[in-house]
């Protein structure tokens, strides 16, 4: 059997990358729309709607649900898990992506974890101020002017809302180049698309009836008497051929 033949699916390469530039440019363009909108809550300015589709629809619903899994932890969990939820679920979700080599999978998760990071720091700025729009409608509900009044750090707001920004655009910086790089490095060096060798048997055609023995089998006995006029080998003349 000859040995397995390596092969390269050429569409198995530019599909794949076509959709990651794709996926790349989207994510450039939600950070700069990020970097934009989450340092500093102005009223009445209009989010854009990547930004606003993506946020609310999928990460205010993270967030609400980190409330609900650390209710039973006290007070200050319950609080806090909203915020440490939606940095935590994309950190994880990085975590396992990392440990199971996904090229594509690993930025994309840390890009989130650098933009929700980003997001939280809206949050922790708004303290102070309380002008941000909550879900439940009322201000006393802030978490972070909560957590920073209990914590007698509701001065220091602006400074962690200033590290969480900052660390959180170098996070996504760092992703989108790191998932361009891997997606440039496996388009060079795509996985090789192997064949498995032909069986050779496979294809031999196989006869329809059983292959008569090329050796020919003994005489049969010849009972019948001898004509006359002719010599005992005319008689076996097509003996074995019956």
């Amino acid at each position: 059997m000859n040995p397995p033949i390596p092969k390269q699916d050429p569409l198995g390469r530019y599909i794949p990358l076509g959709i990651k530039i794709a996926v790349y440019l989207l994510l450039v363009i939600y950070l700069i729309q990020a970097a934009d909108v989450f340092y500093e809550y102005v009223p009445g300015q209009p989010w854009p709607f990547l930004l606003r589709a993506i946020r609310n629809g999928i990460f205010v619903f993270i967030h609400e649900g980190g409330h609900a899994r650390f209710f039973f932890f006290g007070r200050t969990m319950t609080i806090l898990g909203g915020s440490f939820w939606q940095i935590a679920f994309p950190l994880l979700s990085f975590i396992i992506a990392l440990r199971k080599s996904s090229h594509f999978i690993a930025p994309f998760a840390l890009f989130w974890v650098g933009t929700n990071m980003m997001d939280v720091s809206l949050y922790m700025r708004d303290a102070p101020v309380r002008r941000l729009p909550l879900l439940a409608g009322h201000k006393v509900g802030h978490d972070w002017w909560n957590l920073f009044r209990e914590w007698n750090m509701l001065e220091s707001a602006g400074t962690w809302a200033d590290v969480f920004y900052f660390v959180g655009i170098l996070i996504g910086i760092g992703a989108i180049g790191w998932g361009i790089y891997l997606s440039i490095e496996r388009f060079l060096n795509p996985l090789p698309f192997t064949l498995q060798a032909d069986d050779d048997e496979a294809h031999v055609p196989r006869p329809m009836f059983k292959k008569p023995n090329s050796t020919p089998s003994p005489p049969r006995p010849n009972h019948s008497p001898p004509e006359r006029g002719k010599s005992d080998s005319a008689d076996n003349t097509f003996d074995g051929l019956i």
